[in-house]
């Protein structure tokens, strides 16, 4: 589903990836709203991301075009 794969569609059970529903009992779980619980992910990925940063970076590509 959109939050974590990108098909854009929040509620779509589709493999290994998180819903709407997921985040909404995550947040209830928390006692949290879901907007709280995207802000302080967002938040906590933004501090993760300055002291872990090797961790997201960008695949580097490999090039198959000798193959």
């Amino acid at each position: 589903m959109c939050l974590t794969c990108g098909c854009m569609q929040a509620h779509l059970v589709m493999g290994d990836n998180v819903t709407y529903e997921d985040l909404k009992r995550m947040a209830d779980g928390n006692g949290k709203s879901v907007a709280e619980t995207l802000e302080i992910i967002g938040r906590t990925a933004q501090i993760d991301r300055a002291d872990h940063e090797q961790e997201y970076r960008e695949p580097e590509s490999v090039d198959t075009s000798a193959v």
